[in-house]
């Protein structure tokens, strides 16, 4: 295992060596997650095996560890959410493939091509993140923000109740 995550890899040469990959990316490489985030400061610890599994599928596995700070969208607040994500993706040459996938695996269409180690990482960390993140339950933010319920008006037509009995 190398302590040092490239910036690029090629998913099926590694996935045929059988490598593995640990280290830190930083926050702020995060370009599509950016817009969600309070401020872009630390980094997220990642482990990265690429190899071939018990079917002889090329398969990575990951493990991403840390904090980001995401913006609550009721009070817009800085909002801590923990990191700990595993993830098992099928390496697959073509769209063809990926239906031949067995349950338990997400395809990743590797081509050949080189891939950004950082946009792998940043597209498992956006299936994780809620779509609105709030602090805590559904009725107190931190900030000390409360949704009120509505108050019930007096209903206009209540007088004409009257007349009817």
């Amino acid at each position: 295992m190398l302590d040092c995550l490239p910036e690029t890899v090629e998913p099926i040469g590694l996935a045929d060596a059988g490598r593995s990959f640990r280290g830190e990316i930083a926050i702020a490489a995060f370009e599509r997650l950016r817009p969600l985030l309070a401020d872009t400061e630390g980094g997220l610890r990642v482990l990265l095996t690429f190899r071939r599994d018990e079917r002889r599928l090329r398969v990575l596995t990951g493990l991403i560890e840390g904090r980001l700070r995401l913006i609550c969208q009721r009070c817009l607040q800085a909002l801590e959410f923990p990191l700990q994500v595993e993830f098992r993706l099928g390496i697959v040459a073509s769209e063809a493939e990926i239906d031949r996938l067995p349950e338990g695996y997400e395809p990743l269409l590797a081509n050949g091509e080189l891939l950004r180690t950082a946009d792998v990482v940043e597209d498992e960390i956006l299936l994780l993140i809620p779509a609105v993140p709030m602090h805590g339950g559904e009725t107190q933010c931190e900030s000390g923000y409360r949704n009120r319920p509505v108050q019930e008006r007096d209903n206009p037509f209540s007088v004409l109740e009257k007349l009817k009995t």
